[in-house]
């Protein structure tokens, strides 16, 4: 959201990025961060108002319903008096919690609201195993449709999320379908690091990398099995650079294990990343399996493809048409260690011209749709149209 923030600012309007102090995913303040009453800073051309709220609850189902809850109350309480003058309002969902605080901000400022949603609750709750079928399931659905009704326009990164929408019983003239982003001046094609793949012992292998959080929803047991299948495939390596709730235990299980075809790399900064991509010879997305996850297209994915590597997409669904219509990599089901490992094999085996190719593909994609030049150009124009009413 910063650089869609600091996009929109150097187009010559005036944006206030509202947000907490950074502290996930490791459910601690960062160093250099502590909770105030407030605190003004800044990105590029665009202001930052801070407001406190508590650590991100990680697991916990109570600490992170309290960081939710914690934000809002400082939004409507702090952020409503400090912003000013507001003509339109775009709010990030999830949680629900930050709709309803954009919609008090809307009411006090008489702004109207962009919801960009790129969760559907309650089913990624539901798919995340936070909480089951119930009463909890049934307010965050009351809490949604609410929101989806407050807003003037509403935002979604894939068609299935646009479908499922208008089943729930939004107006389809309301859904404008926008993809995400990737900054191509960040992610893109580099020379290939030798003295970095020999630091982080990628030298002389074939790597497949994920990268990203190290999640529950991504159910990353799937990768640990599928290297297990391939140990007797001494030259084929599984990566693994961020960090997340599940980080720790994969660790654990593959040490259990005895693999040494997998390498948990820690996380880097998105400049690093772009040459660790360079040094991988596929990029891995795997998300568990789930009927929400059709519908979705992973945020990575187009870093992947700005990077010009060839992708494994483990996702059924938007995510492995996207892959499949442009070229860009092959596909397989989710949480299939067999059918990951026989990708895994069958793109290893391909040529390294093939594997250039479905790079070349996926970048040129990328670059016809999905940058942010023109993702922030689509935002401005809905911004304006709802400030026309």
């Amino acid at each position: 959201m910063h650089e869609l923030a600091d996009s929109l600012a150097k187009r010559g309007h005036q944006v206030t990025l509202l947000t907490g102090f950074p502290t996930y995913p490791k459910s601690e303040f960062y160093e250099g961060y502590r909770p105030k009453a407030f605190q003004w800073d800044s990105y590029g051309d665009a202001d930052i108002l801070r407001v406190p709220h508590s650590p991100h609850g990680g697991k916990s189902v109570f600490r992170r319903i309290l960081n939710y809850v914690s934000f809002m109350l400082s939004v409507v309480g702090i952020g409503s008096w400090m912003t000013g003058r507001v003509d339109c309002i775009y709010a990030f969902l999830p949680p629900p919690t930050t709709g309803l605080a954009a919609c008090f901000l809307s009411l006090a400022k008489r702004a109207p609201i962009l919801f960009d949603v790129q969760d559907v609750w309650p089913e990624a709750v539901l798919a995340s195993g936070m909480v089951g079928k119930g009463r909890a399931v049934k307010a965050i659905s009351a809490v949604q449709n609410f929101l989806y009704g407050r807003a003037k326009l509403i935002s979604v990164p894939s068609p299935g999320y646009r479908k499922n929408l208008i089943k729930k019983g939004v107006a389809r003239e309301k859904i404008e379908v926008v993809p995400n982003w990737a900054d191509t001046e960040v992610y893109r094609p580099v020379e290939y690091d030798k003295s970095l793949a020999k630091e982080l012992g990628l030298a002389g292998k074939f790597n497949v990398l994920f990268a990203g959080n190290l999640g529950i929803v991504q159910a990353l047991d799937t990768v640990i099995e599928a290297a297990e299948k391939m140990r007797d495939y001494p030259e084929v390596q599984f990566l693994f650079a961020g960090s997340g709730v599940e980080e720790l235990r994969l660790q654990s299980l593959s040490e259990d294990l005895g693999l040494e075809n997998i390498r948990f790399l820690g996380r880097f900064s998105p400049q690093k990343m772009a040459k660790i991509y360079s040094i991988s010879d596929a990029l891995l997305v795997h998300l568990k399996k789930d009927p929400l996850f059709k519908i979705t297209i992973p945020s990575k994915t187009l870093a992947y493809l700005a990077c010009e590597k060839p992708l494994i997409m483990a996702v059924e669904g938007d995510a492995a048409d996207l892959i499949e219509s442009a070229g860009a990599g092959l596909s397989c089901p989710s949480q299939n260690s067999v059918a990951l490992a026989a990708t895994v094999k069958k793109l290893r085996d391909m040529s390294a011209d093939e594997r250039q190719g479905m790079g070349k593909k996926g970048r040129a994609y990328l670059m016809d749709s999905c940058t942010l030049e023109i993702v922030v150009e689509t935002y401005e124009g809905l911004l304006e149209k709802i400030c026309r009413g």
